[in-house]
């Protein structure tokens, strides 16, 4: 018996011989070992909705359903209706809301670690979306280089400096269909 206490002890014993610091979740590490890139979401959201990709892609849904409406298809017509009212709504709650924004960073995910190695960041996380953040955390702002992916002109970055210079509207946002 005393053969096997001594065998658990060694253990223990050098468990408890190591530095707090070694074992403990409170002792914070001088230096963060991850960084953050933070954006605001509006920004890239509304460079998204004023690209070029995003004015094809309503174009086709135009042609779809003009071409359904030629065929009498009114219940396509209908979806496309309904397919556009939510286009929209979303498009404004994440414009001007703090709705995310996943469906946006989808189109351009490719780009994302390149992205993110260019600014020297290893996560890239909406502000919005951070409940908490650790004084010694390390952050920082994207905002720019994600909403640049959507190539932006001139009128689409004053609009997106404007609406940065505001706060994000609490709550549904309501659109007029």
């Amino acid at each position: 018996m005393k053969i096997w206490n001594a065998l658990l002890a060694l253990p223990l014993g050098a468990l408890l011989a190591l530095p707090q610091a070694a074992w403990s979740p409170r002792v914070k590490p001088d230096a963060p070992t991850v960084v953050l890139g933070t954006f605001d979401s509006r920004a890239v959201a509304i460079a998204h909705v004023r690209s070029e990709a995003f004015a094809a892609e309503l174009a086709e849904m135009r042609r779809e359903q003009e071409e359904a409406r030629a065929a009498g298809n009114e219940a396509r017509v209908a979806e496309l209706d309904e397919l556009g009212r939510a286009m929209q709504d979303r498009a404004h709650a994440q414009g001007f809301g703090t709705a995310p924004v996943d469906d946006v960073l989808a189109r351009v995910e490719g780009r994302l670690p390149a992205l993110a190695a260019e600014a020297g960041v290893d996560v890239l996380v909406s502000k919005w979306a951070l409940a908490y953040r650790a004084p010694s955390a390390r952050t920082v702002d994207v905002t720019e280089r994600l909403a640049a992916e959507f190539g932006p002109d001139e009128a689409t970055w004053k609009v997106i400096r404007d609406v940065l210079a505001t706060e994000p509207v609490e709550g549904e946002i309501a659109t007029e269909h």
